[in-house]
């Protein structure tokens, strides 16, 4: 994904191709995010891009624009109604090491991945709900999958761990090339 497939059409444009020359105080994306949620057999794609105090997010061609404080209340209300992946962040712990048990693909109602993009690095981060539980879905280095129980709101504590890193990502960038 890159910031020309979230409606910025050029290095100065602003949403729909509109020239941030023209539009007082816009500026290019710094941070893009995908949200992708299935439940209900429904998958809904949003693509937030933020940039400076005002943000956009993006859904079916429309176009909705946010105070970018208001990143963590947007989100949510774009997340399956379930309590454990609506949750505010507290950065939590996980509880337990415990692997799901039979009829866990069965159960499980709800899909949310969150890919936050800053330059050229992704992150990638996976849940998926059961009625109780939240499971953090994790890729291992040899292949494999690691499905392991995830407090309430880690949704929240990830999205506001990544969109943080990926802030001073750019910071130290812009540090580097002032120096």
């Amino acid at each position: 994904m890159n910031f020309d497939q979230l409606g910025y059409t050029a290095e100065k444009a602003g949403p729909s191709g509109t020239s941030t020359d023209t539009v007082p105080g816009a500026e290019p994306p710094a941070v893009a995010l995908r949200l992708v949620t299935t439940y209900d057999d429904r998958t809904r794609r949003v693509d937030i891009a933020l940039a400076g105090p005002e943000s956009v997010a993006i859904e079916d061609g429309e176009t909705t624009t946010f105070p970018t404080e208001r990143l963590w209340p947007v989100v949510r209300g774009l997340l399956p109604p379930m309590h454990q992946l609506k949750a505010d962040p507290e950065g939590r712990p996980a509880t337990d090491n415990r692997n799901p048990g039979p009829g866990f693909a069965e159960d499980c109602r709800a899909f949310v991945a969150l890919a936050t993009v800053v330059d050229e690095q992704v992150s990638v981060r996976t849940w998926l709900a059961t009625d109780e539980e939240l499971w953090s879905v994790t890729p291992r280095a040899d292949g494999s999958t690691d499905i392991s129980p995830a407090p309430d709101g880690a949704v929240a504590d990830l999205l506001v761990w990544d969109v943080t890193a990926a802030l001073e990502v750019l910071v130290a960038e812009a540090e580097r090339r002032a120096s």
